[in-house]
C-alpha cells in the first residue's frame, strides 16, 4: 500500500524501498518476512521525499480493507458480534497490517476520558459507551503520526467496506491539532468532537456498535478461522525459526541493537513467549545478542576503528564491559587480539 502511495506521488518502488532491505520481489512473495522496522524505513523514505505533512498517512488509508488483513480480517467478520470478532483477533495482530495495538474497553472498565473529553464521557451513562483503544506508545516518534493517521483512517475505510456503520461519537488522539482536524474530516466528525495532543488514541462509539452481529457471523466459521490464524502465526514464527528472525533483526541495523522487549513487540508476542520459543530452539536472546556482537566486533577490529568507538557501536556504555565480553569470547582483550592479527 505504501509503495503504491509513493509511486502515485512520483516516487519509484526503489525510492520507497531504499535502505529497508525489502526488494520489489518481496512485495509479491507471500512467504517473504517484512519486519516492522523495515516498514518504518519505507515510511521514512516517503516522509523524506514527500515531506512530513499532515494527511500523508491518510493517502494510504483508502486502500485499507479487512480483506487486506487476510484470514485475521475474516476472523473479525465471522463474529458472532463485532466485539467478539475484534477480541478474538487481538492475539494474532502480527498477521495484520497495522502497527497500532487495538483493544476494546466498555464504560464499566474505564469511563473516564482525558481532559476536555471528560465532559463528553460524563454526558452519557458509562454503560452506553464503548471505546476502541489504539495504542501507539511503542512506535518510533518519527513515524508515529504517519502510522496513526494511516491506521485510524484505514479503520474507517475497512469498516465501511464491509457495510459496518462506524459512527464515532468523539476521538482522543496523540496527533497534533492540524493532523487531528484532517482525520476528523475523513471520519466526518465535527471539530469539537476531536481532542488532539492526548496521551493515547481512544475512539468512543455507541455500545450497540460492538454488540451488533458481525457481517459474516457464524460460530463454526469463526472457530475454523481462529485455528487457521493460530497455525499461520506458528508457521510464520517457525519458518526460519524464532532464533533466525531475532538474529536477522539484530543484524539489520548495526549500531542500533534492539532490546528483547522491542523484538517481542515487533513480533507481536509477549516477551515471555519469545523467551520460551528461543529456549525451545536451544538458545536465548542473550546468546543471540552475544553471537551478533561477537561477529560485529571481529569485523570492526579488522578496520582502523578505535576500540572505544567499537564498544559504543555494539551498545556498550563502558569500554571495560566490551573488553570483558570480548575476552570471554576470544580469550584475549580487543587490543591484544588486534595486535596478534
Amino acid at each position: 500500500m505504501m509503495v503504491a502511495a509513493g509511486i502515485a506521488n512520483g516516487m519509484t518502488a526503489a525510492d520507497c524501498l531504499a535502505g529497508s532491505g525489502v526488494t520489489e520481489a518481496d512485495l509479491s512473495d507471500e512467504n517473504s518476512e517484512i519486519w516492522a522496522h523495515q516498514e518504518f524505513d519505507v515510511i521514512r523514505n516517503l516522509i523524506a521525499r514527500l515531506g512530513d505533512r499532515p494527511g500523508l498517512g491518510l493517502e494510504v488509508a483508502p486502500h485499507s480493507t479487512l480483506g487486506r488483513a487476510g484470514v485475521i480480517g475474516l476472523l473479525i467478520l465471522a463474529g458472532p458480534t463485532v466485539r467478539e470478532g475484534v477480541e478474538s483477533a487481538l492475539p494474532f495482530l502480527a498477521l495484520s497490517p497495522t502497527h497500532l495495538r487495538f483493544s476494546v474497553q466498555t464504560g464499566e472498565e474505564d469511563g473516564e476520558a482525558d481532559g476536555e473529553a471528560d465532559g463528553e464521557a460524563d454526558g452519557e451513562a458509562d454503560g452506553e459507551y464503548a471505546y476502541l483503544i489504539a495504542d501507539d506508545s511503542e512506535l518510533p516518534a518519527d513515524v508515529r503520526p504517519f502510522i496513526v493517521e494511516r491506521d485510524l483512517a484505514g479503520l474507517v475505510a475497512a469498516m465501511r467496506g464491509v457495510h459496518l456503520e462506524f459512527a464515532p461519537l468523539w476521538l482522543e488522539t496523540t496527533l497534533d491539532a492540524e493532523r487531528a482536524a484532517t482525520l476528523a474530516r475523513v471520519w466526518q466528525l465535527p471539530g469539537d468532537d476531536v481532542f488532539p495532543g492526548r496521551r493515547h488514541n481512544r475512539i468512543a462509539v455507541p455500545r450497540g456498535f460492538l454488540d451488533q452481529p458481525a457481517p459474516l457471523a457464524d460460530t463454526n466459521t469463526a472457530r475454523m478461522l481462529n485455528r487457521q490464524c493460530r497455525e499461520l502465526l506458528d508457521r510464520r514464527l517457525s519458518r526460519v525459526g524464532v532464533a533466525g528472525q531475532v538474529r536477522s533483526r539484530l543484524l539489520h541495523q548495526p549500531g542500533e541493537l534492539p532490546s528483547m522487549q522491542t523484538v517481542a513487540d515487533e513480533l507481536h508476542i509477549d516477551p515471555r513467549t519469545l523467551r520460551r520459543r528461543l529456549v525451545s530452539e536451544g538458545t536465548s536472546f542473550r546468546a543471540l545478542l552475544d553471537e551478533v556482537r561477537r561477529g560485529m566486533a571481529l569485523e570492526l577490529l579488522g578496520r582502523d576503528i578505535p576500540v572505544e568507538q567499537i564498544a559504543r557501536h555494539l551498545g556498550y556504555t563502558e569500554t571495560a564491559n566490551f573488553t570483558h565480553a570480548f575476552k570471554r569470547w576470544e580469550g584475549l582483550t580487543p587490543s591484544r587480539f588486534r595486535g596478534a592479527r
